[in-house]
Formats: structure tokens, C-alpha cells, sequence
């Protein structure tokens, strides 16, 4: 009889700690546990439902293991037919259970995963037991991490500039639209598809190691690289054409690089015009007669070539400082503004006066005068010819009109 007390006690303080232990489980998991039973007419009710289930989903567990009900009202309509399926199909195959499914609780809608095993009850009926958890978090991230790529692929897709992404290895995998017809050009001669870090241009033009360096964990590169056509064809006159190219890593969360970013700016006609503005300001600098531009309505000389600075004896920067007054001493202040209202009424035109050099000599010269309007902005450009040779040292302008420069 002893023995069986102590066995009966030793029973009872086994069961009392198993609920202890389950208690502290159903405490820490962050879910709720509960066990449904779907009866032969399709009804369902709450045998168990753990506490969590105020904090998540808003309802006590006595009032659902009172009216199951109340749970299938807070399912959102568009996926109530989903989950009467779902319970329907898995009662009858004996499978495992696990869905996705929105609840409005007080009018928020909120994600759940629920995930649950069947087992046959006596009465035909099926009991279900599983867990619920609120992954409404996890849900929002993943919206927004489709948005964030949905606007990311169609900054890469859409960007004007051509870009192209390779692998670890420098294989090209993907590139925008932009990007199809400047790649089929580097990709000529190229075996088994463009490899960035097998171009034999960016090899002999000296860039190799600067892109590798990128490839084992540096930083972002730029360079400029040019590319003949292998045709002969290309920009006028046989030049090869020139781009601004930009390699950058993509890391991975341990800083590793996964992919290398690859965009190139094709600068050829940019070059080529500030050759042609380097060309044109070469001319003007060093033209045979003397180039000024005049400031509006001030007279200043807002530039001057190099033989309109020698002829006035000033360095330009000298020259730069003064006005029309300090260089032409037959301008007043009034005659000025009358001459530059004819000027500006017949866009231009040619005068005879006298210029005045750095030491005090005077000198006869004509001067073309042109006005131009660029941008919405007026400009005034001279040109004056030194007439000394043509009259003698000595020789005074037949007429002045009042000057100009």
C-alpha cells in the first residue's frame, strides 16, 4: 500500500512538472496555441486557445473557445473562401495545414501564418492543433522591399546611361536598355560573351589592375577608355571614340563583393567640342588684329586677345580692369550710351576713331562692332584694325563719331 502512494505521488509530481514545463513553453513562444475541431456539418469550435491570443488578434480566449465565430469574422473577405478551401481540403487528405491569411483586427489589417497538423476525432469529426503567429512585420518589409527593387530596377532600366552588371568573375549578367548598342560594340571579337576583366583594350590601355582591385574588395574606379571600331567605323575623321567608365562593387552584409557595377559615359562629342572651343579660343587669342569684348552699358572690357593687349602696351589682366574711356579718349560718357543705342538698333556696325596705349600715344584704328544675343543675353564684340601703317605714323582719323570700341 505504501509503495502504491509513493508511486501514485511520484505521478502526480511528474504530471505537475510536465505542466509547468508546458506552461513556460506555451509562455515563450511568440504565437498562438490552440486546437480546432471541424465538425462533420462543416461547424468548427475552439477546444484550447492560449492567452496570447488577446495581444493578438484581440479576442480572450474564453470568448473564442465560446463562439469560434468570432475568429471567422475577423478573417478579411478576399481570403475567406481561401481558407474554408484550404480547411476543407486538408480535412479530408490528413496533411499538414499552413496558410497566410489576413485578419481586420479593429479595422487594421494585419498578416498571420497559421500552421497547424490534423488528427481524426471519434465522431468523423477532425481536430486540428497548431499555431498562429503575427507576421504583419515581416509582411510590410517584404511590400517594401519590392517596391524598393521595383524603383531600383527601374532607375537601372530606364536610366539613360548605359549600365551593365557582372558577376565575382566579370561576366556580364544583366544591363539596361541603354546600354545594348554601346556593349555590342566592346563586345566585338570577344569569345563566349563580354568579360570585363578579358578586354583586351582595357588591358593594353593600362586599366587592368585598377579593375581587378575593384573585384577584390576596393573601392570605385574611374578612368577613360577608348574604343576603336573594329570596321574602321566610328567617329568622323577615323578618331576613336572616348568613355568615361565607372566601376563600383556591390557587397554583400559581410562587406564581401558580389557583383560589380559597370557604367560608361560616352564623352567623344563632348571632346570633340571642347577641342573645337579650345581651337576657336586659340584663333581669337592669337589673332593679327585686335579682339575686344565690351561689357553692357558700362564699356568695361570684359576680355581681349593678346595682340589688342601688345598693341596697348597692357597685360590682360591690366586690360581686363579698365573700360572703353581708359583706351579710346574720344568717348564721353553720353557719346558712349548714344553710340551704343545705334549699335544695338543696327546690331552692329563700323567706325573710325583713336586708341590710346598704356604710355599716352594715340593711334588711328577701325573697328567692326558686332552685337550678339546668345541665351537671352546681350553681348559686344570689336575688332579693331590698327590703321597707322595706312596714314602715317602721324596721321589723326578723318572722323571720329564719337569713338569706337
Amino acid at each position: 500500500m505504501a509503495e502504491q502512494r509513493d508511486g501514485r505521488k511520484h505521478k502526480g509530481r511528474t504530471a505537475v512538472d510536465w505542466r509547468k514545463k508546458y506552461e513556460r513553453l506555451e509562455a515563450n513562444i511568440p504565437g498562438i496555441i490552440f486546437s480546432m475541431t471541424r465538425h462533420p456539418d462543416g461547424s468548427s469550435s475552439f477546444s484550447y486557445v492560449s492567452k496570447d491570443s488577446l495581444e493578438l488578434i484581440g479576442l480572450l480566449p474564453e470568448a473564442l473557445t465560446n463562439d469560434a465565430g468570432l475568429f471567422l469574422r475577423l478573417i478579411h473577405p478576399a481570403d475567406r473562401e481561401g481558407y474554408d478551401h484550404a480547411l476543407h481540403h486538408n480535412s479530408g487528405t490528413f496533411s499538414p495545414w499552413r496558410m497566410e491569411l489576413r485578419l481586420v483586427i479593429n479595422g487594421l489589417v494585419r498578416w498571420y501564418d497559421f500552421m497547424a497538423r490534423p488528427e481524426p476525432d471519434w465522431d468523423g469529426a477532425v481536430c486540428w492543433h497548431g499555431l498562429i503567429l503575427d507576421i504583419t512585420a515581416r509582411k510590410e518589409a517584404e511590400k517594401l522591399q519590392i517596391r524598393t527593387t521595383s524603383l531600383l530596377d527601374g532607375i537601372f532600366a530606364q536610366n539613360p546611361y548605359p549600365i551593365w552588371i557582372a558577376d565575382r568573375f566579370g561576366n556580364l549578367v544583366q544591363m539596361n536598355r541603354a546600354c545594348r548598342a554601346i556593349l555590342q560594340r566592346f563586345e566585338a571579337g570577344a569569345d563566349g560573351g563580354y568579360n570585363i576583366l578579358r578586354d583586351s583594350r582595357i588591358r593594353e590601355q593600362g586599366y587592368l589592375s585598377m579593375i581587378r582591385s575593384v573585384f577584390d574588395g576596393g573601392s570605385a574606379v574611374d578612368f577613360r577608355l577608348q574604343l576603336e571600331e573594329p570596321d574602321g567605323s566610328g567617329q568622323e575623321g577615323g578618331l576613336p571614340s572616348v568613355f568615361e567608365v565607372t566601376v563600383a562593387p556591390v557587397r554583400d552584409e559581410q562587406g564581401m563583393v558580389t557583383n560589380v557595377i559597370v557604367m560608361y559615359n560616352d564623352i567623344t562629342e563632348r571632346l570633340r567640342a571642347e577641342a573645337d572651343l579650345r581651337l576657336t579660343q586659340y584663333c581669337i587669342d592669337h589673332a593679327g588684329l585686335s579682339i575686344f569684348s565690351i561689357g553692357e552699358p558700362d564699356g568695361r572690357v570684359v576680355a581681349a586677345n593678346h595682340h589688342a593687349c601688345a598693341s596697348l602696351g597692357y597685360s590682360r589682366e591690366e586690360l581686363t580692369s579698365l573700360t572703353v574711356f581708359d583706351i579710346d579718349p574720344t568717348f564721353t560718357q553720353d557719346s558712349w550710351l548714344q553710340h551704343r543705342r545705334r549699335m544695338r538698333a543696327s546690331r552692329g556696325g563700323i567706325i573710325e576713331t583713336t586708341h590710346r596705349r598704356k604710355d599716352g600715344t594715340l593711334f588711328p584704328v577701325k573697328v567692326l562692332i558686332t552685337i550678339l544675343e546668345f541665351e537671352g543675353k546681350s553681348y559686344s564684340f570689336s575688332l579693331a584694325v590698327d590703321l597707322s601703317d595706312q596714314r602715317g605714323s602721324d596721321a589723326r582719323p578723318d572722323k571720329t563719331a564719337g569713338g569706337g570700341s
